[in-house]
């Protein structure tokens, strides 16, 4: 008898929720920075380092760090829709988009956090340790 190897959607619908933060609920600014841990695409994993061109990475980490008004979405929810949550009618809603959690932790690590960041973390939107589990595992 073969094992059953999961497909790539497989495991992502497996991996989602033990990345989003379940407390986020109703609350939008909340929702937008739900994903606590990277996903194990991001490009800003330590152990991601040997795919990424070092010129497009340091393009992304530039773009980053002068961007504070902006968001790095979360690419696997960005290319899997059918993962993103839709709204009342199934259609991909404007709130299916997460803050890449990586960027975050990376921003943080950094202590360059967007404004969008600072805003969730001061209205208690999101804990101040949210992204602490992250931080270990992104680049410097």
């Amino acid at each position: 008898m073969t094992e059953k190897k999961d497909t790539p959607s497989e495991q992502f619908a497996l991996e989602l929720p033990q990345a989003e933060d379940e407390r986020a609920g109703d609350n939008l600014l909340a929702s937008h920075f739900r994903l606590k841990v990277p996903c194990i695409e991001c490009p800003l994993l330590k152990t991601r380092q040997n795919i990424i061109p070092p010129k497009e990475l340091e393009k992304m980490i530039a773009d980053l760090l002068a961007h504070d008004f902006s968001t790095r979405q979360c690419q696997r929810i960005r290319h899997f829709r059918e993962y993103a949550l839709l709204n009342k009618k199934g259609n991909f809603s404007s709130d299916a988009e997460a803050m890449c959690a990586g960027a975050a932790a990376f921003l943080l690590k950094r202590n360059s956090p967007t404004l969008g960041m600072r805003v969730a973390i001061s209205t208690e939107a999101i804990p101040p340790d949210h992204w602490d589990e992250a931080k270990p595992l992104v680049i410097d």
